[in-house]
């Protein structure tokens, strides 16, 4: 009469490790290394089979996967927090050169604008060339408002 046998080869890449662990299983619960394996063979094949899709995490795995979703998502709350203080930086420096931009460029009159206008906006833009007072004090501001814009750290 023969016996039946199951050989398995432990030589995958972890399947060592494995082995071990089986090993120091089988032996804190005090049961040979068979007992155990057929004891694990028997409960797999209670599970039922729809639920049998998805691998069994053990409780270090399971913890190691929250500790990594958790560092994930403070780093993508940190990354959010940069953008926003780079979007605020951003709509301030538009806003300032907005606010500039109507103090030296006045919107044009619509199409019946009078000679007076016309006049007045003519010696403005004669008065804003290079050389000229209104010139330097513009490129005075420029310089100004480039120092006091920051575009972020040197590490993003």
């Amino acid at each position: 009469m023969s016996r039946p046998q199951l050989n398995i080869k432990f030589d995958g890449e972890g399947e060592k490790e494995l082995l071990e662990a089986v090993k120091a299983r089988a032996q804190l619960e005090r049961i040979s290394l068979k007992e155990f394996v057929l004891d694990a063979l028997k409960n797999r094949l209670r599970v039922p089979l729809s639920t049998q899709t998805s691998p069994v995490l053990t409780k270090g795995e399971l913890g190691e996967l929250k500790r990594r979703i958790d560092d994930n998502q403070i780093g993508l709350m940190g990354e959010i927090r940069k953008d926003r203080d780079q979007i605020a930086t951003l709509a301030a420096a538009i806003a300032l050169i907005e606010s500039r931009l109507d103090v030296l460029d006045p919107p044009t009159l619509a199409v019946g604008e009078d000679s007076q206008a016309r006049q007045s906006r003519h010696g403005w833009e004669e008065d804003c060339e290079p050389g000229n007072k209104a010139w330097d004090t513009w490129g005075s501001d420029a310089i100004e408002f480039l120092d006091t814009v920051r575009w972020g750290d040197a590490d993003g």
